[in-house]
């Protein structure tokens, strides 16, 4: 069932922007795909998990299916797809007590078994399409889902490892990679196991891993779930559900690494206070001012801009930013006296005066034009240069022009990043050199320069007032101050340091993860404050990223940075996290113990920890080269709009051929839910809750060369005897500066049922929460191979119910439990399958509570599109028989689909594409024909 509703425009304060909120229909232009019921085989079991996971055997057109009830698998005849026939039931039971999960490989079929004890280690047994068996190998505790490679060769098993219902007993957590090339007899096992990390557990909390059981280790803590294959067979991608983070296993055989965890992606959250990000792309003009011609010909054009600030909106509607070039284009080191090292910058424009650059966008036509150009002086009207001030500022080189003539230093020499405007007007900057903050008035005079202690070897001030600690003297060679921003809230210029500090050498800056963050008193320069943002530095994903971008001040203590590597191309990492400096350490202001023996920079994040420090609380927001926005390896400039919007702007360094190109960051794609289950109706409205992905089921395809992961969001806690996570935000406290409107919040008909963890939220440790943390994301999502979030379907699922089947909406099902599962997870999107049709890739996705099978055409992976929705439950029938509720009403139809097979026409019975689902309460197992027109 398909519609289509008109499109939406509207205006958010300065931005104009397009909004679809709709559940769309193909183009016209794509084939329209349908699903139709063929034939159900029934367990006439119910409640009791009787039909779960399905694997498909085209040889033998059998389908194996789990049914945990019994500790059996079903071999079901489906080669009259519409009178699937039971063949046999393979007992499982005298191989462990319950049957999880089974695949097929060239005849060769593996059941999951688990052990009599769950936390003891489990059993894969391998049987032929016939059910006889032929072999068992021992796993790790808990085996859950279970996949072949590629070829057949491997058998990938997720040990999932869950803890005893008291919490005294919880196994670790393990990838079995069992080696069946030999045949069965021959089968070895190894382990991908999450020991290396168990050392990291600080650090991945601080990236958005969930590590959080009670006295667990990492490799306790994190409990495989599911598990998809890349489709080059290199890699497999691991979803720990609880801890909401991919782990990313190497299985190339001829890798260093092969059977290794490489790393663990965490998966973010999902922000429900507003829509998700969509990105606007305008182009600077490629006709820009030229700044000067070199001594051997060359002619630059304004560019280098570094550092982005949002000024206002002209009487036209134009939107009007300020900006700077840095230290001007720079045309490499040069040995000047054939030593071998180099000794000098080369400058193409030595003389070249630093100066504000105020530009316009038209956020109706796109364009942008240079306003105006404002030239920095010092208070006697000498223009500031971008020359080193300093030996020692640019790593000890000289600055030359092209032809080798040597120029002084200039005392107040800027690499200039960063820019912030104050409420007076005035503006901050920072730089790389020395490094040092700027204070600039509006006519470009400078007025303060704040700089390390100890920077003057003469003790003077020829080179500003030396406020500021001196360690900040220890940066890299041009990274020092990278951005800056103002606290308007609490009068505070904060500046960021670009790289770590090489305290006390460059191997420490090489290899630490700690940003310092530094906030001064603007009347004076004096330090007030100091923190630690630890940076994300994924091991698996993207280059090394050891730097910051900028930073831009969004009110409440929080702000947005942007964290990245010198990548170029779309898998590199150029992140946007938003900050919260709530129950970070103040480093000035607090006894702290570091490490014996380490300087700051040297501390690990499970280091600083025992310290006692705390670093900034961080939230990834989005990376921009997975949202398209990459016109080259430096986005320098982040800017935040009244709206809430964001703009970014890279710095092309000078090069023209080179685009500079200002991103425009709307939060467009709606992206509501319904959180409560007494409100007595549909209630689809944006709230203070930021949402766990959680995923079940996930796949892997390709598109063009690139991997992609596709999840079904689920969502899922810990709530166990022993140790519950749960909590209704009704019964919990909220912070009443982060939610003065907490008495509204809390009411039932609004977030009051809303299902929350405990173990996330209270940022500074007083008890009270000042975030809220939900399960689920009640969506489907596309990750690329890094684990950035390339879409998300935000409120679609929701809204497409809400439309088209009310009666059932956020129920389990039926009429009868309307809405009752919006104060949860709401329609629980749980399994997943993908398969190609008519040269289309479609997302195959089942609703655990609400049922049915949505499916989208994912052959655009940023911009997936609804086809249909299917439903096999009658509504108007009892799910089970009046006299015996554990069996299912064969009239009742299906109910809460759990397994999804996508079998091609190729390897189907009737020669056309299929979809096997297993409907775990009704206990049936359902096959659907695929069609197109």
């Amino acid at each position: 069932m398909c519609f289509t509703m008109k499109c939406v425009f509207a205006r958010l304060n300065v931005i104009a922007f397009l909004s679809v909120l709709c559940v769309m229909s193909l183009s016209s232009s794509f084939a329209q795909l349908s699903l139709t019921p063929l034939g159900s085989y029934a367990t006439g079991v119910f409640d009791e998990s009787a039909a779960e996971i399905p694997t498909y055997d085209p040889a033998t057109q059998r389908l194996f299916v789990v049914n945990a009830n019994s500790a059996t698998v079903d071999i079901l005849d489906i080669s009259d797809p519409a009178n699937p026939v039971l063949v046999m039931p393979f007992d499982a039971s005298a191989y462990g007590d319950v049957a999880n999960s089974v695949a097929i490989s060239n005849g060769l079929v593996a059941v999951a078994i688990e052990a009599e004890i769950s936390q003891d280690p489990g059993s894969v047994v391998f049987i032929n399409a016939d059910g006889n068996f032929l072999g068992q190998v021992e796993v790790g505790s808990l085996p859950d889902m279970l996949t072949f490679n590629g070829d057949g060769t491997l058998l990938l098993v997720a040990n999932e490892g869950e803890p005893d219902d008291d919490y005294t007993v919880d196994p670790e957590g393990s990838i079995s990679i069992v080696d069946v090339t030999g045949g069965v007899e021959a089968a070895t096992v190894m382990t991908a196991s999450f020991e290396a990390f168990n050392d990291h557990a600080q650090h991945l909390r601080n990236n958005g891993v969930r590590i959080f059981g009670p006295g667990a280790s990492v490799s306790q803590d994190l409990e495989p779930e599911y598990i998809a294959v890349a489709p080059d067979d290199t890699l497999a991608y691991v979803i720990m559900q609880e801890a909401n983070a991919l782990a990313v296993v190497d299985i190339d055989r001829a890798s260093e690494t092969f059977g290794t965890v490489l790393d663990i992606l965490p998966l973010g959250y999902k922000d429900f206070s507003r829509g998700l990000p969509v990105i606007d792309i305008y182009p600077f003009p490629a006709e820009r001012p030229e700044l000067g011609t070199s001594v051997d010909g060359q002619t630059v054009l304004l560019g280098g801009l570094s550092g982005l600030f949002f000024e206002g909106e002209d009487d036209d509607g134009n939107i009007i930013f300020i900006s700077h070039p840095d230290r001007g284009p720079d045309a490499g080191s040069a040995d000047r006296d054939g030593d071998g090292e180099n000794d000098a910058r080369v400058f193409l424009l030595p003389e070249l005066q630093a100066q504000l650059v105020r530009f316009s966008l038209n956020p109706e036509s796109g364009e942008i034009s240079i306003v105006e150009q404002i030239p920095l002086t010092d208070t006697d009207g000498n223009p500031i240069s971008g020359r080193p001030n300093l030996a020692g500022d640019d790593g000890g080189l000289i600055a030359v022009d092209a032809e080798d003539i040597v120029y002084e230093f200039d005392p107040l020499g800027a690499d200039l990043e960063g820019i912030a405007q104050a409420p007076d007007g005035t503006y901050w900057l920072v730089d790389e050199y020395r490094p040092a903050i700027y204070h600039v008035l509006p006519d470009g005079v400078l007025n303060a320069r704040y700089i390390p202690e100890g920077t003057d070897p003469e003790g003077a001030s020829t080179y500003g007032q030396e406020t500021l600690p001196a360690d900040y003297a220890l940066r890299r060679a041009n990274r020092g101050f990278e951005a800056v921003a103002y606290d308007t809230d609490e009068d505070v210029v904060y500046a960021f340091i670009q790289t770590p500090l090489m305290n006390p050498d460059r191997d420490a800056s090489d290899s630490s993860s700690i940003i310092r963050m530094l906030g001064v008193n603007p009347a004076d320069g004096t330090p007030l404050s100091e923190y630690v943002i630890v940076l994300e530095k994924p091991r698996f994903a993207g280059g090394n990223v050891d730097k910051i971008g900028d930073a831009v001040y969004a009110g409440s203590g929080t702000f947005y940075i942007i964290e990245r590597d010198s990548g170029t191309d779309a898998s590199s990492v150029k992140t946007i996290f938003e900050l919260d400096l709530l129950g970070a350490t103040n480093l000035l202001d607090a006894e702290i113990s570091p490490v014996e023996g380490k300087t700051l920079e040297q501390h690990s994040a499970d280091e600083l920890l025992q310290a006692g420090i705390t670093p900034v609380f961080k939230r990834k927001l989005l990376n921009l080269p997975s949202y398209g926005y990459l016109p080259s390896d430096k986005p320098e400039g982040l800017a935040l709009l009244p709206d809430g919007s964001l703009a970014v702007l890279n710095d092309n360094d000078f090069v023209t051929e080179t685009p500079i190109e200002l991103g425009h960051i709307r939060f467009a794609q709606s992206n509501m839910l319904d959180a409560s289950n007494e409100d007595g109706a549909i209630n689809m409205q944006h709230w203070p809750v930021l949402g766990t992905y959680q995923p079940d089921a996930i796949a892997a395809y390709e598109v063009n060369g690139a991997t992609y992961i596709v999840t079904a969001n689920e969502g899922d806690s810990r709530d166990y005897d022993g140790f519950s996570e749960e909590e209704r935000i009704a019964d919990v406290t909220l912070d009443e500066t982060r939610f003065p409107n907490a008495a509204m919040l809390q009411e039932d008909a609004n977030l009051g049922r809303l299902l929350i963890t405990t173990t996330q939220g209270d940022l500074d440790g007083d008890g009270d929460f000042d975030r809220l943390f939900g399960y689920g994301a009640r969506s489907f999502s596309i990750f690329d191979a890094g684990g950035n979030l390339v879409f998300d379907s935000g409120d679609m699922l929701e809204s497409t119910f809400a439309n088209i089947v009310p009666a059932i909406f956020n129920s389990q099902g039926d009429s009868d439990s309307f809405d009752n599962r919006s104060d949860d997870k709401g329609p629980e999107p749980e399994g997943i399958a993908l398969g190609e049709v008519d040269g289309r890739t479609y997302a195959f996705i089942g609703l655990e509570r609400i049922g049915g099978i949505i499916v989208y055409d994912i052959s655009e992976p940023t911009a997936p599109s609804y086809v249909t929705y299917v439903n096999t439950r009658n509504l108007g029938v009892p799910a089970t028989l009046d006299e015996d509720e554990s069996i299912s009403n064969p009239d009742a139809g299906d109910i809460s689909p759990e397994g999804l097979v996508f079998i091609t026409a190729e390897d189907s019975p009737t020669g056309e594409p299929m979809l096997a689902v297993s409907f775990e309460v009704s206990g049936s197992t359902t096959l659907f024909g695929i069609s197109t027109e």
